[in-house]
């Protein structure tokens, strides 16, 4: 009996064995890189912001107010 032969005749053990012990690793894997994306996304907004600012002619402490008053989210 060949590999695909016992996989195709056990199928739904193979699958169910797969999602048990993978399906874990794929949610954390996704997981992280969606926390990861997010900081990045904050980051880079935050970055327009200030770069926008100082374009503008804002002061140090008045975009560090700014920043500040956005709840917390850096």
């Amino acid at each position: 009996m060949t590999i695909e032969e016992a996989v195709a005749r056990d199928l739904v053990a193979v699958l169910f064995v797969t999602f048990m012990f993978g399906g874990g690793a794929l949610w954390l894997i996704v997981a992280t890189v969606a926390e990861q994306w997010r900081k990045f996304r904050v980051a880079d907004r935050n970055a327009s912001l200030k770069q926008s600012m100082v374009a503008a002619g804002f002061r140090s402490d008045e975009i560090v107010r700014v920043l500040n008053a956005g709840g917390g989210e850096s």
